[in-house]
């Protein structure tokens, strides 16, 4: 067990980019064995916040962050990892192990070699190689160089690693973003078993709501954080009967305030100066006497009343506002009902690696299919032929000539980084919109914050770039949808908005996706790549439990 020293303790943090509020006054508190997941809209701060706990990234701030224990730290992108050295190299390094970092640097066996691994497995090295195929890298992998790995194989590369060294916190950003559902169900059993404490970035529904204890909700409106006990499920009805509840007291001190007004303004008006008779008149003193006591009952009532409305006025319930809903509509003036997809006996192979071979499936309007399969698996590869991009080794595809595809890839290698949200909507030969329909469009989709709208792509968070690329395939009015992780980045209230309209799309989806949510939710039909390469079932089963 953990001692209880360890966690973290946050008071009055503050942190400004240029003229943009990201914290303010912000709280936060973690204990041992809490599992935390932070959630909130696109560009709130989210990996701000794991950033600057990991400190990674130096950023000046005020208030009080005081850290016991030792952090381990999964980034979303791993720029600064990029190793040309093998994999299994790559995780050597990252235990930071002073036995083993000896070993890489003085062995005089050739690096890979047999000699090579029996002088890794005389300081652990079957522990490490146990763990690596866990989670699902094969020795094939672990000799690859690192910066040629998938986005899904650099993450399990991580993963792996972290599950080696000895942590007492974790912080995980988009931890299932690139993994395949073994991944997934690998992470969901480790994070359950770990015994230390976890903070988490994730979009995937149910690795929160089997792991989670708490969620912390930052508020793109205070700036700070709401926390609610249990999982995603859970998190959903508090939030909605927290906001309530703020409406209903915030109209009883509005009541309770105006009621107040009107009685200091009653006593006000019956303050009257009143003229003192003579003191000789004895019976003129005694009226004096009473009139001032009138006099001195009122003024304190009246003085009571202003200090009620004002300790009111200082602590009035603020409304939790409703969440900004993004308004997603497709414009199926141009989806016909004659739209099709026709794969025949498709075969593709990369070198010795076989990714399918006789592949088929045909889907018209109105089909929603989900691609699965591991890691490496041809996913990308289907979506590329389709498109024309790269050519079949064998069989043939079909699709309709009145087709216009649009591609959500998951890299977004598709946007460039220099331009404007604004910018790419205009230049789009087949949009062509001007700056007044881009911006609207883009606020329609959640991107409407100045510095959005006027930043560049690369300045911009993953999640809001996800969302000018929805953006601009739905006003390219394109019939074929291919979707490469579609939930990836995007926040909640987004995503369910997203799934609604999908689900009432009128052309083709094709999607290759392992949230296990948005598969039940949207998908008509599934098939698994595994089935078409000669893997074994256990690899990869069909079934979604």
């Amino acid at each position: 067990m953990k001692p209880p020293s360890i966690g973290i303790s946050i008071t009055n943090l503050s942190l400004n980019f240029d003229k943009k509020i990201i914290f303010e006054d912000l709280d936060f508190s973690l204990s041992v064995g809490d599992k935390v997941t932070i959630v909130g809209d696109n560009g709130s701060g989210k990996t701000t916040f794991l950033r600057l706990l990991s400190g990674t990234v130096d950023y000046s701030y005020s208030g009080t962050v005081e850290i016991e224990g030792r952090i381990g730290y999964l980034p979303q992108h791993f720029e600064d990892i990029m190793s040309d050295e093998p994999t299994i190299v790559t995780i050597l390094r990252y235990l930071n192990d002073a036995n083993i970092n000896q070993f890489l640097e003085q062995s005089n066996c050739e690096k890979l070699s047999s000699e090579w691994y029996q002088e890794l497995n005389s300081l652990g090295g079957y522990e490490i190689f146990k763990h690596a195929h866990l989670i699902g890298l094969t020795n094939n992998l672990l000799e690859e160089p690192f910066n040629q790995l998938s986005g899904g194989e650099k993450t399990k590369t991580m993963l792996c690693a972290l599950s080696i060294i000895e942590t007492d916190i974790l912080l995980l950003d988009e931890p299932t973003n690139h993994l395949d559902r073994k991944g997934i169900e690998w992470l969901e059993d480790f994070l359950k078993e770990y015994d230390g404490s976890v903070i988490m970035v994730t979009h995937d529904r149910s690795l929160i709501n089997a792991v989670s204890n708490r969620i912390s909700e930052l508020s793109p409106h205070t700036k700070k954080f709401a926390h609610f006990r249990g999982g995603y499920d859970n998190y959903l009805m508090q939030e909605e009967k927290k906001r309530l509840r703020s409406i209903q007291e915030r109209e009883h001190q509005d009541k309770e305030l105006k009621a107040l007004k009107q009685k200091a303004t009653q006593l006000k008006s019956n303050m009257k100066e009143k003229k003192i008779r003579e003191s000789w008149d004895r019976d003129k003193i005694s009226h004096n006497n009473q009139e001032q006591r009138v006099q001195k009952g009122t003024s304190k009532a009246f003085n009571r009343f202003t200090r009620k409305q004002e300790s009111i006025t200082e602590n009035m319930v603020e409304i939790i506002p409703e969440r900004a809903k993004i308004s997603f509509e497709f414009d199926d003036s141009n989806i016909t009902t004659n739209l099709h997809i026709l794969v025949s006996n498709l075969s593709k192979s990369f070198g010795d690696k076989l990714l399918f071979r006789d592949l088929s499936f045909t889907l018209v309007s109105g089909d929603r299919m989900i691609v699965q399969g591991p890691n490496g698996s041809g996913k990308t590869t289907l979506f590329r032929i389709i498109m024309d991009l790269i050519k079949p080794d064998e069989g043939t595809k079909q699709v309709s000539n009145s087709a216009r595809i649009g591609y959500l890839d998951q890299e977004q290698e598709s946007l460039p980084l220099d331009k404007t949200a604004v910018e790419l909507l205009m230049e789009d030969p087949l949009i062509n919109a001007s700056k007044k329909q881009a911006i609207n469009n883009l606020c329609n989709y959640g991107v409407y914050t100045w510095q959005d709208l006027n930043n560049t792509l690369r300045d911009l968070s993953i999640g809001c770039r996800r969302k000018v690329q929805l953006c601009q395939i739905v006003m390219r009015k394109c019939s074929i949808l291919l979707l490469d992780e579609p939930t990836n980045h995007i926040d909640f209230p987004s995503l369910e908005v997203i799934e609604e309209a999908l689900m009432n799309f009128p052309g083709v989806i094709i999607a290759a996706t392992h949230d296990r949510y948005f598969i039940e939710k949207v998908g008509t039909e599934i098939i698994n790549l595994t089935d078409y390469n000669g893997s074994k079932k256990e690899e990869e089963d069909n079934d979604i439990e």
